[in-house]
C-alpha cells in the first residue's frame, strides 16, 4: 500500500517539475561594445535585460537567437555558458552577437539617422532547473532606442 503512495507522489513530482516555463519577457538592450571587427564579421557584446515571469529561479544555456533590425538580419546571438536567472525579477544577461557586416552596411545610414529601430528576436534557449532543461522559444518584436544603449 505504501508503494502505491510513493509511486503516486513520485509521478506528481515528476509531472510538476517538467512544466514548460513561461517565456522570458524582453525589457531592453544595454551596454553595446564593439569587441572585434574585420571585413567579414564583427563581434559585439551587449547586456540583454529580461524579466522572468516564473515564480522560481532557473538556469539558461545554449541560447540560439537571430537578431533583426528594421527587418534585416543583424546576426546571431549565442550564449553557451550556464546563466542563473532569479524568479520574478529583471536581470541582465551578457551576450555576444556575431554580426554579418554584409547585412548591416546597406542600413548604416538609416541606423545612424534614426535613434529608434524595430528590433526582432527569434530563436530558442534551453531553460531549466535541477538538471532538467526544456527548449523555450524566444520571440520579441518592438521598438528600441539604440543610442541609449551604446557605451562609448
Amino acid at each position: 500500500m505504501k508503494t502505491k503512495y510513493y509511486l503516486v507522489f513520485i509521478l506528481i513530482l515528476i509531472t510538476s517539475a517538467c512544466r514548460q516555463p513561461k517565456e522570458l519577457v524582453y525589457q531592453n538592450i544595454q551596454n553595446f561594445k564593439l569587441r572585434q571587427a574585420n571585413l567579414q564579421q564583427t563581434e559585439i557584446s551587449l547586456d540583454l535585460r529580461l524579466y522572468n515571469p516564473n515564480n522560481y529561479g532557473m538556469r539558461l544555456k545554449d541560447a540560439d537567437v537571430d537578431v533583426f533590425i528594421n527587418g534585416n538580419k543583424l546576426g546571431k546571438m549565442l550564449v553557451t555558458d550556464h546563466f542563473a536567472v532569479p524568479g520574478l525579477d529583471t536581470f541582465s544577461m551578457p551576450v555576444m552577437l556575431n554580426v554579418d557586416l554584409k547585412s548591416v552596411i546597406p542600413n548604416v545610414l538609416q541606423l545612424l539617422m534614426n535613434s529608434e529601430v524595430d528590433v526582432k528576436l527569434s530563436g530558442t534557449v534551453k531553460a531549466g532547473r535541477h538538471g532538467v532543461f526544456l527548449t523555450v522559444p524566444v520571440n520579441y518584436e518592438g521598438k528600441q532606442d539604440i543610442r541609449s544603449g551604446i557605451k562609448w
